[in-house]
């Protein structure tokens, strides 16, 4: 208990205060009331049977704990708050901001201290002093405890809110029915989501000798899932690397979403997506993991990619013969990087010869006897016009069949 040492009875216009505060007990209560649906807006907005049932009692009581306080010099602790600790569960579970109940509490000391303070004679200064520190000391407790209450209730209502929402998010993962999950869980299936698959680019910390790895990686996942946690009603599951997301925005929007991750993760930020009924959902995450596969095969740079996007790459990356058959046509080159290289520059750079040969530090020259070298080698011209979708299809081929993805 926090207590005021060489405590006295405490007076008011020679009346003790605590038999004050209890005489105009009622009054007080509604002028407390009143205050709060004038001062703070969220007050103003609860229903009347709210203010007069719940936040009447507790103000009842809360006034009550000042009146013994007053009279003993004890600032209550333990069962004596219980209520208190109670009512910052409900708010909690209601959503009031804690802001809000707390300023609640600091008002009602205010109200109770002016309505004694108008009764102080000359001489009581030193009554009127000590009355201040007992409300500060009052106050500065409740607000401890109504915190710890509250919060406590909050982070058990975000536990269950977050274990729902994986639930439900397994449930669509697997394929399985939720609509009853869903229901009793107060999650809403939308007609449509957007299904992103997430590749998280290395951190540059995450490199730094003497840094541990794993931390720089689990807080650019925790920064990302906050992220996503704004969006009202997305899913994820990831990890480090990336993952699965489903999203409630349109596709005009996910550019926008991108930029906003990579930037408060620090890194780059791939996503691969499609659109898809809840019922839907495990095809169009084999689709955007396949896509995301593609991707990193053909070393596309960060972005947002769809299957129109990535069509050919996509097709040529399904085993097939005619596939197999595409990349035994650069087999010849599997040992010259060089020539590799050049073409992949040369065919990347619209077949400009002078863009080519500045990219890759070498003479012009060089470049005409490597790609001549290329077409010697596999019977594939890359200058030529008639055998450019043919070249172009074996090296996604060629990178495909190669890829340990």
């Amino acid at each position: 208990m926090i207590v005021v040492t060489d405590h006295k009875e405490l007076r008011s216009g020679g009346v003790p205060v605590h038999e004050l505060v209890r005489s105009r007990l009622p009054r007080l209560v509604d002028d407390v009331l009143t205050r709060l649906v004038a001062e703070i807006p969220l007050y103003a907005q609860l229903p009347a049977e709210e203010l007069q049932g719940d936040i009447r009692r507790i103000t009842d009581q809360s006034l009550r704990a000042f009146i013994e306080t007053f009279r003993t010099g004890v600032v209550p602790t333990g069962e004596v708050l219980a209520p208190l600790r109670e009512s910052a569960r409900r708010r909690a579970e209601e959503g009031v901001p804690l802001e809000a109940l707390l300023a609640a509490y600091h008002l009602g000391g205010k109200v109770c201290a002016d309505d004694v303070a108008a009764g102080f004679r000359p001489e009581e200064l030193a009554d009127a002093i000590a009355l201040n520190r007992l409300i500060l000391d009052f106050l500065q407790q409740v607000t401890a405890i109504v915190s710890a209450s509250y919060f406590e209730e909050r982070q058990s209502i975000a536990g269950e809110d977050q274990a729902s929402r994986q639930a439900v998010l397994a449930a669509l993962l697997d394929g399985r029915a939720v609509d009853e999950a869903a229901v009793r869980t107060g999650v809403r299936l939308p007609a449509e989501y957007l299904v992103a698959g997430l590749a998280f680019g290395t951190h540059p910390d995450e490199l730094q000798p003497g840094v541990d790895p794993q931390i720089v990686a689990r807080r650019k996942l925790r920064r990302v899932r906050v992220e996503l946690d704004r969006l009202a009603g997305s899913m994820a599951s990831l990890s480090v690397d990336g993952g699965i997301a489903l999203l409630p925005c349109t596709r005009g929007e996910v550019d926008n979403l991108r930029t906003k991750l990579s930037r408060v993760a620090g890194v780059d930020v791939t996503l691969a997506i499609t659109t898809s009924a809840p019922s839907d959902v495990p095809a169009a995450v084999a689709l955007v993991r396949d896509l995301l596969d593609v991707i990193r095969i053909h070393r596309h740079p960060a972005g947002v990619y769809e299957l129109d996007d990535l069509v050919l790459e996509f097709q040529l990356s399904r085993p097939s013969p005619a596939r197999d058959r595409l990349a035994q046509l650069l087999e010849p080159l599997g040992d010259r990087a060089d020539l590799l290289s050049t073409l992949r520059c040369y065919l990347d750079n619209a077949r400009s010869r002078r863009q080519t040969a500045a990219d890759l530090h070498v003479h012009a020259n060089t470049v005409d006897y490597r790609l001549k070298q290329v077409a010697k080698l596999t019977g594939l011209d890359p200058g030529s016009d008639n055998q450019l979708p043919r070249i172009v299809a074996a090296l996604v081929a060629f990178d495909a069949q190669r890829s340990p993805v």
